[in-house]
């Protein structure tokens, strides 16, 4: 082998290792304790948070993603007018109101203002449906 063909396949190896180790994360790959914020929490909170983003997702991602939940970043006022839609809506039909009550609660001291969006892959992103 030449001196030239062993520098192209160090530098192909390189580009390699650069482009499969530093890529994005993929949606598949996405950690939904960190989405939610749930890993920061202590244990008993933790608990409660992912019971909470377990409720979100079983009803809300019926008709879209979570991707819009997260990166919406409301005060309370937005979070209530969006759930009083999607209740009266007749979208969720499936929670009680104090189950309402638990996810509005979570919405409104997660997704804030004065919190950023969390980071998502850009697939997702792409995908993201709003209403």
């Amino acid at each position: 082998m030449t001196r030239a063909v062993q520098g192209l396949l160090v530098a192909l190896a390189l580009v390699g290792a650069f482009f499969f180790t530093s890529r994005p994360p993929q949606a598949q790959e996405l950690d939904l304790d960190v989405v939610f914020r749930c890993s920061t929490k202590a244990a008993d909170a933790a608990k409660q948070c992912k019971a909470t983003r377990e409720m979100i997702i079983g009803n809300c991602t019926v008709c879209h993603t979570f991707v819009p939940i997260v990166m919406q970043q409301f005060e309370p006022s937005g979070w209530d007018g969006l759930l009083a839609r999607h209740v009266s809506g007749g979208r969720v039909t499936n929670l009680k109101p104090e189950q309402i009550k638990v996810i509005r609660d979570f919405l409104v001291a997660t997704f804030n203002t004065s919190n950023p969006p969390p980071e998502l892959p850009q697939e997702l992103l792409d995908n993201w449906t709003s209403y």
